[in-house]
Formats: C-alpha cells, structure tokens, sequence
C-alpha cells in the first residue's frame, strides 16, 4: 500500500521526490480543475506576475489569470477563479495563471517525478490516479494561505484524499461545515467571491486530474484514465510555448 506523507508549506519542496500532490482549495487546484474541465488544453503555470506578463504578450489570445493578495491585478483579463475563469477560455485554448501559493510551488518541486493538482472537486479520480500509478510513498503539498500559513481546507483535503486512499469510510457533511466556517472561508466572502466558495466545497464534481508537465514555463494539462504514467522531471515532458501552439 502507498504510504502518505502531509509536507505543508514550501520549505524543503525542493527535495521531495515521487508522486506530490498540490492541494490549493482555496482556489488554485480548482480553478485548473475548472479551466481544464472547461477544454483547455493546458494551462501554464508562473509562479512571477512580470513572467506571466511576458508570456501574454507573446500570444494576447491566452487568458492572463491570477492573483495576489486574493485580487486579480488590474491588467488581467480575471482572477484566480473556478467559478469565472472558464468563461474565459475557448476549448483548445490555452490559459496562464500566477497564483499567491499553487502556482509558486511547481517550479521548486525540482526532484519529483510526477506532480498532481488536487482539491475536494476531483478527490476521488485523484486517489484513482495516484493507486493506478503506484507509488511506494505519495506526498501531499498543502499549501496554505499563501504559502506561508496553515490552512484549514488544504489540510482537510490533504487529509481527506489520504483516506480514500487508505479504504477509510469518510463522511463530507462534517468536513464541508469546517470548510465553510474555516478562515479561508471567511476570507473569500469578505472579498465577494462567493461563488468561488461553493465552487470550492464540491466533493467529485470532477473526473480529471490536472498534471503538472516540465517546460519553461511549465504547464498543467488533463490526465485521463488513459494517459499512463507522466514524468515531471524529464526531458521528454519539457516543451516551452514557442513550439507554435498556445
């Protein structure tokens, strides 16, 4: 059986190796899960504001998305948002998103093989995922309110995939009333963004897995059941945005 490792926070990611697992409820892992749900082909991820910028003006087609501080900047075309970023993106397009915690732990998980974006929304097809390939050891990444402080859904969602993993019978309710009374919770409704929240307190609204694949930058696609095994860290996974497509 696969054993499970929580490693919260960005300390020492740099040296994690195997199966991780990003969890970013709030809102990160989600707003990929809906962008790719919505057709995206893929979505890359920055972890600079002034890189994704750059990466815009290459091709004004792809949605700029993201966010600091909870806001989007003001020359984004949207927010980090599960509940409005599909709206933005036409299926087969591609999308960019810089984000205050997700999006800056995929670049320094230098030694995975195999990096996953993960949320409530797509719980079970991730532990799906991660038993299909097998790892001695998956490690969770919580990431916590921006990266720096611990947060009540990224735990519990942490916690949450590791059970179905192990065969536990778990019941929702509970963790969905700690969810919506937690800090994070309170956060996004004193920013509006209401919606965003109900997007994120889904259980399996989702069958797909975002993975991560390596490129400069690198980028987020859809991992079905028939994709097989993804290495992140390897050469034949790299491929920038200036091989014509975007």
């Amino acid at each position: 059986m696969t054993d499970v490792v929580i490693h919260r926070g960005l300390d020492g990611v740099e040296s994690i190796t195997g199966v991780v697992v990003v969890i970013d409820v709030f809102r990160a892992s989600n707003t990929i899960i809906a962008l790719l749900a919505a057709g995206a082909r893929e979505v890359f991820l920055l972890a600079e504001l002034e890189r994704a910028r750059a990466l815009k003006s290459e091709d004004p087609r792809r949605p700029l998305l993201g966010e600091r501080g909870g806001i989007a900047p003001a020359d984004f075309d949207g927010g980090n948002s599960p509940s409005a970023a599909p709206s933005l993106i036409a299926p087969g397009d591609s999308a960019i998103l810089t984000t205050s915690a997700g999006t800056q732990a995929v670049a320094r998980l230098r030694s995975a093989e195999t990096v996953l974006f993960a949320s409530f929304a797509n719980a079970s097809a991730a532990a799906a995922r991660i038993r299909d390939l097998e790892p001695p050891v998956v490690t969770m990444l919580p990431m916590g309110l921006e990266a720096r402080t611990p947060a009540v859904e990224d735990d519990e969602a942490a916690l949450w995939i590791a059970g179905l993993l192990e065969g536990r019978t778990q019941d929702f309710e509970p963790v969905r009333a700690r969810l919506l009374d937690c800090d994070g919770a309170r956060r996004l409704r004193r920013l509006g963004q209401h919606d965003d929240l109900s997007a994120c307190v889904e259980l399996d609204s989702r069958d797909l897995v975002p993975v991560v694949l390596a490129g400069d930058p690198p980028r987020a696609v859809a991992m079905g059941a028939d994709t097989g095994r993804i290495r992140y860290n390897s050469p034949s996974a790299g491929r920038g945005p200036g091989c014509g497509e975007g």
